[in-house]
């Protein structure tokens, strides 16, 4: 519990919050539901608050349940709303220091792409943080998320995710790449299994193309497709960021005019807020791409 001192008086976080929450919302009934109390507790609060301060902050009359602010409660208001702000710093500190535990899922294109960086950011910013990874594909990961297996992921779909809480936070391009200049139309081409984000995406561009692949080659592993890829066993469909490095090696050249844009997620299923965890972690994330 963080307290406050006034002079010799101790005042509690506590009763600052709820007349701060008092003010704002001018009713007791609202107060003590907004923050889960009693009513007695929010008066109670109020006038431990009031004793400690040796001043009345709020004047009513004793027919009707509205009140207002005396001069004194208005200053007490505006210093409490900037107390309340060092309280939740102050709360923060504390909780990079302790250590917890995350559940991370990510997708394999995602883990690919972001997931090293987002990790190495992640352990400067909370250093007692343990962290474990699971690195699967989209449904294997909805599924997680269902059953409370981990606490956020990191995913290129939306399948599935209408339940929880989604934050865009990075573009990623997917296009076609071969060893050189064949065609979709009779080449075999080198997919994710079906389950996987990426596969959704190509599947939907091929439809959209109409295009028949004579023949589709299968593999859970982007590194395995790339190197398919490379001894001209097919065409790949891959994120440009996996092949930067074969791109300019000329190893890989780009089957236009074909090219997707999507988006990434960070999907959880509390409620972010400034100051949380989730919501540092959002920002973290962002921040990479």
């Amino acid at each position: 519990m963080i307290t406050f001192r006034n002079g010799g008086a101790l005042m509690q976080i506590d009763w600052i919050r709820t007349f701060v929450t008092l003010a704002q919302l001018q009713h007791f009934t609202k107060t003590s539901e907004f923050l889960n109390l009693s009513q007695p507790t929010v008066s109670v609060h109020i006038k431990k608050l009031e004793q400690a301060l040796g001043v009345a902050l709020i004047s009513r009359s004793s027919n009707s349940p509205a009140f207002q602010l005396t001069p004194a409660g208005q200053k007490v208001y505006e210093q409490g709303k900037k107390m309340l702000e060092i309280a939740r710093s102050m709360e923060h500190i504390q909780e990079e220091k302790e250590e917890f535990h995350l559940q991370i899922g990510s997708t394999h294109t995602v883990s690919d792409v972001l997931l090293p960086d987002f990790v190495k950011q992640l352990k400067v910013m909370y250093p007692h943080a343990h962290l474990q990874l699971r690195i699967n594909n989209h449904e294997t990961i909805v599924e997680e998320l269902n059953h409370g297996e981990i606490d956020f992921a990191l995913v290129e779909g939306t399948k599935g995710l209408e339940p929880f809480q989604v934050e865009v936070i990075a573009r990623d391009e997917i296009r076609f790449f071969a060893s050189n200049r064949m065609s979709l139309e009779s080449s075999p081409i080198i997919l994710r299994e079906l389950g996987s984000g990426t596969r959704e995406y190509a599947d939907d561009l091929l439809r959209s193309e109409r295009i028949q692949p004579v023949e589709i080659l299968e593999a859970s592993s982007h590194s395995l497709i790339k190197q398919l890829a490379i001894r001209g066993l097919g065409i790949a469909f891959l994120s440009t960021s996996m092949v930067k490095e074969e791109l300019r090696q000329g190893k890989l050249v780009p089957i236009d005019p074909f090219v997707v844009y999507r988006p990434f997620y960070f999907v959880h299923a509390g409620k972010s807020g400034e100051g949380s965890v989730v919501d540092n972690l959002i920002q973290l994330v962002k921040g990479l791409s």
